[in-house]
């Protein structure tokens, strides 16, 4: 009987296929006097864990029920509050797990600890097909780089910041594509502020990255295009602010992460493990020019990836593609390896590896 429960969440998890991101397939049933009374899946990146939404569905109905899910309830903040305070406040007698995840780890101790009966293990080679991703996500380390289009004069805007368009329609397609294979695309406060973009993948057939935009200050207004719910944005913010504004703090799609700001502007490395720690392995920074700096510079970045337009601006004022004081001497400079040069269009696009250390 057991089994034919957890065969229920194994197949509500698959409703989130294509929709979750990087995050793991989850599923939940919680059933009571052998009737299933409440069902959740995860339904896209960022919402409302498996068992939070079966919690939902059953109501108060749920003390003294039983609990499957695919997955170990997590046990800690990322993009939402730990599923297991959840359980524990429900009232679940008993929670029935397939697999345990080492991302989130202490979930079982706690529920056990709080006097519930918890049971790992059941149908585990079938939920574990279902994270293989996840796993091997969980595995790896995040690769980052730095996109932009430029002119020849290494220039991404002018002195009143007017950047639209440098390069080709036909460079700006391309570009889109890259961005639906990374798992995130990040700006800065000010690009998100001069721009107003998307940042999204502009097509049906393409998947969009999560949109991620450092926002110290919170500043970023609500009708802002990257706040208008087509794709989840994380936003990442000084973690001594306390005042969080509504549209931020309540509106699905929307995942806040507090960073220690004053240690992220000495390390881009702060906010790479922070994009990290909520399963961001693959980011693509696209500006600004400050932004590119600090990440360059701090050794956070693996690749660039430049669209150059035979274009050329001048102006000691206008805004080149990497800010910052940068280096003193030559021999300070970053080096880049295995350069390529494709021409696209009437335009050019160098790729290469960042030599660190």
């Amino acid at each position: 009987m057991n089994e034919k429960y957890m065969r229920m969440a194994i197949a509500l998890a698959k409703k989130g296929k294509g929709k979750v991101y990087t995050n793991p397939l989850v599923g939940c049933v919680i059933v009571k006097d052998n009737k299933v009374v409440g069902k959740g899946w995860h339904k896209y990146f960022g919402g409302n864990h498996a068992e939070i939404n079966a919690l939902r569905d059953v109501g108060k109905n749920a003390k003294g029920a039983d609990l499957y899910v695919t997955l170990e309830p997590c046990n800690s903040y990322g993009k939402r509050p730990p599923c297991t305070l959840a359980i524990i406040k429900a009232g679940i007698k008993r929670v029935f797990f397939s697999l345990p995840d080492k991302n989130v780890s202490g979930g079982k101790e706690l529920l056990e600890k709080n006097g519930i009966e918890v049971y790992a293990g059941l149908l585990k080679k079938e939920a574990k097909a279902l994270v293989k991703d996840y796993l091997e996500f969980l595995r790896a380390k995040p690769k980052v780089t730095v996109k932009a289009a430029i002119t020849l004069d290494g220039k991404i805007a002018t002195c009143d910041y007017d950047s639209k368009w440098i390069t080709s329609a036909k460079s700006r397609n391309l570009a889109y594509k890259i961005r639906s294979c990374y798992d995130a695309v990040l700006v800065g406060s000010n690009t998100a502020l001069r721009d107003n973009p998307f940042l999204t993948s502009r097509s049906k057939n393409l998947k969009n990255p999560v949109r991620v935009v450092i926002d110290l200050k919170l500043r970023t207004p609500k009708r802002y295009n990257l706040f208008d719910g087509s794709v989840p944005t994380i936003v990442i913010y000084d973690s001594k602010i306390d005042d969080i504004p509504r549209y931020l703090s309540d509106r699905d799609g929307i995942i806040l992460a507090p960073v220690d700001m004053k240690a992220a502007k000495e390390d881009f490395g702060v906010i790479i493990k922070k994009l990290n720690s909520l399963s961001i392995k693959r980011i693509l920074i696209e500006g600004g020019g400050e932004i590119i700096a600090s990440a360059l510079f701090s050794n956070a970045v693996d690749y660039i990836c430049l669209f150059v337009a035979p274009k050329i601006i001048g102006g000691r004022n206008a805004v080149p593609v990497v800010g910052g004081a940068g280096v003193k001497k030559i021999s300070e400079a970053l080096s880049v390896r295995e350069m390529k040069i494709k021409k696209i269009g009437s335009d050019f696009l160098i790729t290469g590896r960042i030599r660190k250390g």
